[in-house]
């Protein structure tokens, strides 16, 4: 269900060009984290969405959200400018998924996959559909960015399309260094394409290892979310 955090802005019907944010927890269902695990992830996600977006000059309340269970779909109003999704968006997700890591138990850390695109969204009163958006989740789904994530035990792996690489990264190298991202080749279903891939600067958190401590399925164990440290460790939402 598409919540509409704007609540004085009507979504895109038009084929309105958008920004487009798309994100997914890496492993969520692994079998040390339980329901208690995943809805405190899921809580915590929203915050830290939140707190990124409006750091990053793009007000939370100018964007629009469909849950996708262990992730979700941002789709930023029109007359906003792009650039934040590229500097300092990433940064921010990373260091607020960091601080989010250091005071939770191994079970509940997180590592995030995003994906940035730029394209006409379609709101149907259900959702956001269009090709520019099935686009966003193959860019999601993509081999090459789930290694990136993995290979670099990284807190944070962004994935962008050739376009927004070409039109933002490459026409802005004060935001980030276009020699940051790397090219990659990926298939997904039936859509091939090019795409940018980006893991933002910093050591990894704890979180990577986290998978190596998981028990073989079946294994009870037993682990605690901590979760006041995390309340007081992110702001309140809706500062």
């Amino acid at each position: 269900m598409t919540r509409l955090a704007g609540r004085r802005l009507a979504p895109p019907t038009a084929g309105q060009v958008c920004a487009m944010v798309a994100v997914d927890m890496a492993e969520f269902t692994r079998p040390d984290r339980d329901d208690d695990h995943r809805m405190f992830m899921r809580e915590e996600l929203y915050r830290i969405l939140e707190w990124a977006f409006n750091g990053s000059g793009i007000p939370w309340t100018a964007c629009f959200t469909e849950d996708r269970g262990d992730g979700v779909l941002v789709v930023v109003s029109p007359g906003i400018g792009a650039t934040g999704i590229i500097d300092p968006l990433p940064e921010r997700l990373r260091s607020l998924i960091r601080r989010h890591n250091h005071v939770s138990s191994a079970a509940a850390r997180i590592q995030l996959r995003a994906a940035a695109h730029l394209g006409p969204a379609h709101y149907d009163g259900r959702g956001f559909v269009g090709t520019d958006v099935d686009f966003l989740f193959r860019m999601l789904d993509a081999r090459p960015l789930r290694r990136a994530l993995a290979s670099a035990g990284a807190d944070l792996a962004l994935i962008v399309s050739d376009y927004v690489y070409r039109n933002i990264v490459s026409r802005h190298p004060s935001l980030v260094s276009p020699t940051a991202f790397r090219r990659v080749r990926f298939q997904v279903k039936h859509t091939r394409a090019w795409a940018w891939t980006y893991v933002p600067s910093g050591p990894p958190s704890s979180a990577a290892t986290a998978a190596q401590l998981v028990p073989p399925t079946g294994v009870p164990r037993s682990s605690t979310v901590q979760r006041s440290a995390v309340h007081r460790a992110l702001p309140p939402s809706g500062t």
